[in-house]
């Protein structure tokens, strides 16, 4: 008797990461309750079925291409500071990589469907936080300390800038791409980097010597 061809084994893992990429732009579209499997199926042009089996739901479907998204802004080189650089050059740096991510399309993208969703589904707003928001401002706390520890000084930012300075790239780099304003100047994002870098470095400072009689020691690092 003639033995049936073997059945290939379905990748469960590619085919979700293949239709969370397909749909991200139909949930760009229109917010998420709103898409239907039938939505998703005639978008990606296929089955009802294969979609359907695939996942958990139309929520998981939506979680899926929010990690995805995700994946693909935090898929970059980790930052490294030079070794010689001075604070204020450190943080320069460190602020010209951040905003390098702020303003691909990708971060676009997720600040869009953050703004939107968040109301109607707590994850893309954790999702943010916890893996671009979070790490962004925790990067720029560890890079003014290392920076500060390769010249002998114990440096801080004060709490509520490692915060602010995303904020102001956000507005600057990826607000206006949301309301279509994509033709600003091409000195736009240096000017804004060395803007926010001034910034940040003012409100770093030196705790060093504190309750020290030494006032020599009592020295703001923005001095």
């Amino acid at each position: 008797m003639e033995s049936r061809p073997a059945t290939p084994c379905i990748n469960w893992q590619t085919r979700r990461a293949a239709i969370a990429d397909g749909v991200l732009d139909l949930y760009l579209e229109k917010p998420w309750p709103n898409v239907s499997i039938d939505d998703i199926a005639e978008r990606l042009g296929t089955s009802y079925w294969k979609i359907y089996y695939s996942f958990d739901g139309q929520e998981d479907i939506y979680r899926a291409a929010i990690n995805r998204l995700v994946d693909t802004i935090t898929n970059r080189d980790s930052f490294t500071a030079h070794s010689k650089l001075s604070v204020s050059q450190s943080i320069q740096e460190y602020i010209r990589y951040a905003a390098g991510i702020v303003g691909s399309d990708e971060y676009r993208k997720l600040l869009f469907l953050c703004l939107r969703d968040q109301h109607t589904n707590p994850f893309v707003k954790a999702a943010y936080n916890q893996k671009i928001a979070e790490p962004l401002c925790q990067g720029l706390e560890n890079t003014i300390a290392q920076a500060g520890s390769r010249n002998g000084l114990d440096l801080y930012v004060l709490h509520g800038e490692r915060d602010a300075y995303l904020t102001r790239l956000e507005a600057t780099l990826a607000l206006p791409k949301l309301l279509g304003r994509d033709n600003f100047p091409n000195t736009q994002f240096e000017n804004t980097v060395a803007t926010t870098a001034k910034q940040v470095f003012a409100a770093t400072c030196t705790f060093d010597g504190f309750g020290d009689s030494n006032p020599d020691r009592r020295v703001p690092a923005a001095a």
